[in-house]
């Protein structure tokens, strides 16, 4: 996950998805929306809607050249055998995403201009809504990015906090991201994967360290993103990404700093969380060890990847829980960007985030830096999230 984020969230969302909703009069507040609502057992994510309803979409060539980027990111990961385990989804065939996104790439080479674009997507296309958190399609999308930071390949009296590689002795779900982690223990028997309290005050993974970093604060955000930018003493860079976890549901630290009143519920953000640790630093563990979910990093030749362990595109991958979503697919965004306003997209759904795990809820994955941060963490607006399906590919 990237997770990731988010693995993941977005950040605002990942540090606070209990969900904190700012000061009103009482009397003339509506029902605040539970955006992580799940879903009623036996329920499905998505509906089928009229194509015809969504708006039409702005393409530029870069915007063309990032969509077919990302396809063939998606088709990669669908190539694996592995990637079948994880169909139907939601009514959702392993054939149907891998036509779909054939379909669309062809689209966006063939059409050459978007009056020809838009009329043939909505001609060649169904149109699955998410049911979103309140049956009525409405999802909160908040943002999420690719923070940079310092490091070392060995530890030393700066560097001394690491991020750990894929432990040995885990063993993963049959299907990714469904049922626990578990340790295989000396006598072959298995447990539920430590949570992060156990695995950082034991410190039963030494030696098995990726690299290390020079603030805790800095490890628990690059579990929260997903993956990570190093720039290494040496002047080299090294891209670092989700490869597993723990298993551990995530659980939002933000709610707990406004409940224990360190943060205003009306100032709570990603920023406001950064300064409160940057100036009471005693305070990361006691925080962070609430939430158990851990995440084990890979280095990658490939850029940032996502959960899929395929290379995420800004402002095209989002981040979705892949337990009631079609991995890879093919999708439609409406709602309002931080930077740019009203916004209808086409994305693809390419990651996972640790917080979210409703219909409700969709990470947008910004790029890499301090820029990105400023814009997932501020990205915080409802709007409707559609999944694409061609029409003359396999069905059910």
């Amino acid at each position: 996950m990237l997770l990731r984020a988010t693995l993941w969230l977005t950040l605002p969302l990942v540090l606070l998805a209990g969900g904190c909703h700012r000061h009103r009069d009482v009397a003339a507040a509506p029902a605040p929306k539970d955006y992580n609502k799940t879903l009623d057992p036996g329920a499905i994510a998505l509906r089928e809607v009229d194509i015809n309803s969504l708006p039409a979409v702005t393409l530029t060539p870069k915007l063309r050249a990032d969509l077919q980027s990302g396809i063939n990111a998606s088709l990669s990961y669908l190539t694996k055998p592995t990637s079948n385990k994880a169909f139907p989804v939601a009514n959702v065939t392993h054939d149907q995403v891998v036509a779909s996104l054939h379909a669309l790439a062809d689209l966006l080479n063939a059409a050459p201009d978007d009056a020809t674009f838009n009329s043939q997507l909505h001609a060649r296309f169904r149109a699955l809504m998410s049911v979103g958190c309140d049956d009525q399609g409405t999802v909160l999308f908040t943002g999420y990015y690719t923070p940079v930071f310092a490091a070392s390949l060995t530890r030393d009296t700066v560097y001394k906090y690491p991020l750990y590689k894929l432990p040995a002795d885990l063993v993963k779900p049959a299907v990714p991201g469904q049922g626990p982690a578990m340790q295989k223990m000396p006598d072959g028997t298995t447990r539920p994967y430590p949570d992060r309290a156990t695995i950082d005050s034991t410190h039963f993974l030494a030696g098995n360290e990726l690299v290390w970093l020079s603030d805790p604060f800095a490890v628990y955000l690059a579990h929260v993103q997903g993956s990570a930018r190093l720039h290494l003493p040496d002047g080299s860079t090294m891209d670092v990404g989700y490869t597993a976890d723990n298993g551990r549901e995530y659980h939002p630290i933000g709610a707990d700093l406004v409940k224990d009143g360190r943060i205003p519920a009306d100032k709570l953000s990603f920023f406001t969380i950064r300064e409160y640790f940057r100036n009471h630093p005693d305070d990361i563990d006691l925080y962070t060890d609430r939430n158990p979910r851990y995440v084990f990093f890979a280095t990658s030749t490939r850029g940032i990847c996502g959960s899929l362990n395929e290379g995420v595109t800004p402002d095209v991958t989002i981040a979705t829980d892949k337990t009631i979503f079609p991995r890879g697919a093919p999708t439609f965004v409406t709602t309002t960007m931080i930077d740019a306003g009203p916004y209808n997209g086409l994305r693809l759904d390419q990651d996972t985030g640790g917080a979210i795990r409703a219909p409700g809820r969709c990470d947008l994955y910004m790029g890499v830096g301090d820029d990105n941060e400023r814009r997932a963490g501020a990205q915080y607006n409802e709007g409707k999230l559609y999944y694409l399906i061609v029409k003359d590919g396999p069905t059910q």
